[in-house]
């Protein structure tokens, strides 16, 4: 009797291990079959479809706004960015914001401008004021995508030396293609219509007046003086390239929530004992 009765629990035993194994396996393929429609697909977004974004030097009045907040931060020190984070630099700073190894682009003093998109397929960077003269790495134009956008004009970049400036006060747009690259440089605003879209070669730039229809490429001449900056930007970008160190998304949060939340978190700290300090002399007077 024990002889039969540990027979049918080992078969019994042996059935449902058998089961579950088989369901182990359907559910191992369904995984697969999830797995490679959502590649597909176009569904399964790696983190390193973002660029690892970062002001990687600067120098003297420097202030980066995150999360649609009021204050600005003041940084003195290498920082990762995101989309919809600010920068702007005074009369004496520049910072210059790196792309992985795959290009830098320098904010000049008394500029502005948003990370609108960090997406290697769709990044995209308004200049608000002021001007940005960038070296490229010769990817975009594919699989990556980069726009540079000002109130009046939005310029599709591909590998190139390019600086492109813009003016609140005449709301003119001066872009400029230096030694390699080519970048489309077009018009924005419900008031311009027809004024077409103007390819920018190597050594040729453009100025854009909304007060104008017509605009005609033109050799570099408004722009020359940023010329001089694209040996120290070669030379950085080969120094990118050997040295770049990427970080993983959790290290770049870790490091911003240190320099900007940090800095963040000890304003509004000194902001309440200010406050305190000043309802106390109130009351002295009272």
């Amino acid at each position: 009797m024990k002889t039969f009765l540990m027979a049918a629990f080992f078969a019994v035993s042996f059935c449902f291990t058998t089961q579950a194994q088989e369901a182990d396996k359907d559910n191992l393929m369904d995984y697969k079959e999830m797995l490679e429609s959502a590649l597909e697909s176009g569904q399964y977004q790696q983190a390193s479809q973002k660029w690892d974004a970062r002001i990687n030097q600067l120098s003297g009045d420097v202030q980066v706004k995150i999360d649609d907040r009021e204050d600005w931060i003041k940084v003195t020190e290498p920082v990762p960015l995101d989309s919809n984070d600010r920068i702007k630099t005074g009369h004496d700073g520049y910072a210059e914001i790196a792309l992985d190894d795959k290009g830098i682009i320098r904010l000049e003093r008394n500029s502005e401008v948003e990370i609108s998109s960090i997406e290697q397929a769709d990044s995209e960077i308004g200049l608000i004021l002021g001007s940005i003269v960038a070296k490229i790495q010769n990817i975009f134009g594919s699989k990556h995508n980069l726009r540079v956008k000002t109130p009046a004009a939005v310029c599709a970049v591909r590998g190139t030396e390019f600086a492109v400036e813009y003016s609140p006060l005449s709301k003119e747009t001066a872009v400029a293609v230096f030694d390699e690259g080519k970048v489309n440089v077009s018009m924005t605003g419900e008031e311009i219509k027809d004024t077409g879209e103007y390819l920018l070669e190597k050594n040729t730039e453009i100025v854009l007046n909304p007060m104008k229809r017509r605009f005609r490429p033109g050799k570099i001449a408004r722009m020359a003086r940023h010329r001089m900056l694209f040996a120290g930007l070669r030379t950085k970008m080969n120094g990118l390239r050997k040295g770049w160190k990427p970080r993983s998304l959790s290290q770049r949060e870790e490091l911003r929530s240190r320099i900007l939340r940090g800095k963040l978190i000890q304003r509004q700290i000194k902001k309440k004992i200010r406050k305190k300090k000043v309802e106390r002399r109130k009351k002295i007077k009272e």
